[in-house]
């Protein structure tokens, strides 16, 4: 055996026993720090189930404190307790408040001439307000589209610092530009060691020729700008002839509610002349019975006019901005057919090209063949002028001293020259585009085609509806003279005996209808004019028919003086002047 293996066995057996001490006595540490581990997670629990009690205890001896003391002050409380409900409800309807807006039980109502109504529509109605900030938005796209023309001016400052690591190689284009350009002296060995470095920059670029596109650009703006303008008049046109409508509706439906009435009245008043006779044994009892019908048919006819009334009501209210207000219409003078002398009928074909609604189709049709175009001018190649100055600073010290460690740039350059950039690959896809549009441009075409049909119909079925409208208005008279007529004798009739009550009762629908279908010739003359007006586009001749109707109204009412206050005008006074009954024409 050699000296060295004669030293090494000590060492390796001393090495062993060392080795087991230390796991000894690791294994000693580990149980003894378990031990203590055990017995402090013991404590630990105790501690907790502790103040859990005595956390339990607390709760309960507060509850018991505060109960006492409640029932100490019960009886002081009792005098204050209406003033704090009160306080609370007050409390409570001020943070509803703050909530919602409190709804009004009493609508307001408003007395509204036809002319207000519409002005009122025009100036209130959500929609009207709506496409009117959509103009507002493209009159901006226009001044934004015009803006292509500007040069560009873009300024840059970078403060960095990084490692010098520059290295030969390529790297290809970046979506997202992850890795950084460097520059530099290349570098013998990889290093983390970083300096100060600035970037400082400032870059000039305009597009001079583009062949047309950005024009094209701007033209398609202008139609898109063109495009709302009409719009916003198709729904002023609508919103206003929509409040007009539902304004002589409910005037309509008011002058029923006085024909409803009366008749009524009258078989009010019929049936206290059934029941004498009856009573006197001169007529059957069924006669009675059969008036006692009637009266309730006429009640019930001028609660459903109320109901169709109130109706009515809010549709005009909804109609003109005012939802939830109570519209009191002004009857005269739109109870009376008007006078076509303020009212110039244009020639139908010349004007219904300018409706609204044939300049929004063909705007359709001129914003179709701006896309076109712009796609024509999108496949030509760009030229820009391109300009920069910039300077770069460095810590790196080995070829030029740099300021402040880099931190200031030193180094400056600048650059002039032309770019010139042609989408060769995007022929394929504007080519495509293009069959697109196009078959986009015919389909507007035919848009516009149906909508010149459909404004050709209404403009021939509103010009039959006035015709057969003013024929109606011409006759109804007749027919309440022969109404009021077969009435009266009627009535003389049942009471001679030569007729039953059946033929009463007949009587008294005959002239309900024709006072109610008096009432309506009247109305339905201005409904048609104002159909007539929205096919051509434009309701003011409608409006200035209305504005005469009511100047010669004043005029008339002025040179009658005083000659009528002891008859209709007592009469329309008690009706609160909101509607006038149509007058009874005797033979």
């Amino acid at each position: 055996m050699t000296p060295a293996a004669t030293l090494a066995a000590p060492l390796v057996a001393a090495a062993g026993v060392a080795a087991l001490l230390v796991l000894t006595v690791l294994g000693t540490l580990k149980s003894a720090i378990n031990s203590m581990l055990n017995r402090l997670s013991t404590a630990v629990k105790r501690v907790a189930r502790i103040l859990a009690l005595l956390t339990l205890w607390l709760v309960v001896n507060n509850s018991a404190q505060a109960n006492s003391a409640a029932q100490a002050n019960n009886s002081a409380q009792t005098d204050n307790t209406s003033q704090a409900n009160n306080s609370t409800q007050a409390d409570t309807e001020a943070e509803r408040i703050k909530l919602r807006p409190k709804i009004e039980l009493n609508e307001p109502s408003v007395r509204m001439t036809l002319l207000n109504a519409v002005e009122t529509a025009n100036k209130k109605y959500p929609s009207i307000a709506r496409a009117n900030q959509e103009t507002h938005k493209l009159k901006g796209e226009v001044s934004v589209a015009r803006t292509q023309y500007l040069p560009r001016m873009d300024m840059l400052f970078q403060e960095l610092r990084a490692s010098q690591n520059v290295t030969a190689g390529t790297i290809l284009p970046q979506y997202l530009n992850v890795i950084p350009i460097q520059s530099g002296a290349p570098a013998t060995n990889s290093s983390f060691n970083s300096i100060f470095g600035s970037n400082a920059g400032l870059n000039f670029s305009w597009e001079l020729v583009d062949f047309g596109r950005r024009a094209a650009n701007v033209r398609l703006a202008k139609q898109s700008l063109t495009k709302s303008t009409a719009e916003l008049r198709l729904t002023e046109l609508d919103v206003t002839t929509r409040s007009a409508l539902l304004y002589l509706k409910l005037l309509l439906i008011q002058q029923q509610i006085l024909v409803c009435q009366a008749t009524l009245d009258r078989m009010t008043d019929w049936s206290l002349v059934v029941h004498t006779l009856c009573d006197k044994g001169l007529k059957p009892g069924v006669d009675a019975a059969r008036a006692d019908a009637e009266v309730s048919l006429a009640k019930i006819a001028l609660i459903q006019a109320r109901r169709d009334a109130d109706l009515a009501q809010q549709d005009l209210a909804e109609a003109i901005g005012m939802a939830g207000a109570l519209i009191q219409p002004v009857a005269e003078p739109l109870i009376s057919r008007p006078k076509f002398t303020a009212l110039t009928m244009p020639d139908a074909p010349a004007n219904l090209a300018k409706h609204p609604l044939a300049i929004l189709k063909m705007a359709d049709v001129d914003v179709a063949k701006s896309r076109l175009k712009l796609l024509d001018h999108s496949w030509y190649p760009h030229l820009w002028l391109e300009s920069a100055i910039w300077a770069r600073g460095s810590g790196d010290g080995r070829f030029i001293k740099p300021i402040a460690s880099g931190i200031i740039p030193k180094t400056a350059n600048w650059t002039v020259g032309f770019t010139f950039q042609f989408p060769v690959m995007e022929y394929f896809k504007i080519k495509a585009q293009k069959i697109t549009e196009r078959s986009s441009i015919e389909a507007q075409r035919s848009n516009y085609d149906l909508a010149m049909q459909e404004l050709i119909r209404e403009d021939k079925k509103a010009k039959i509806l006035l015709s057969r409208a003013e024929e109606i208005a011409d006759e109804t008279p007749v027919l309440l003279v022969a109404a009021k007529e077969n009435e009266i004798k009627a009535r003389e009739r049942y009471r001679v005996g030569l007729t039953n009550v059946m033929e009463v009762a007949e009587a008294e629908r005959i002239l309900a209808k024709a006072q109610a279908e008096n009432v309506e010739a009247q109305i339905k003359v201005w409904q048609s004019v104002l159909a007539i007006a929205y096919a051509h586009g434009d309701i003011q001749p409608f409006l200035k028919l209305v504005a005469a109707a009511e100047t010669n109204k004043g005029q008339s009412e002025g040179s009658k003086g005083l000659r009528n206050s002891n008859s209709g005008l007592n009469e329309n006074n008690r009706n609160d002047g909101a509607l006038r009954p149509t007058p009874e024409v005797k033979p």
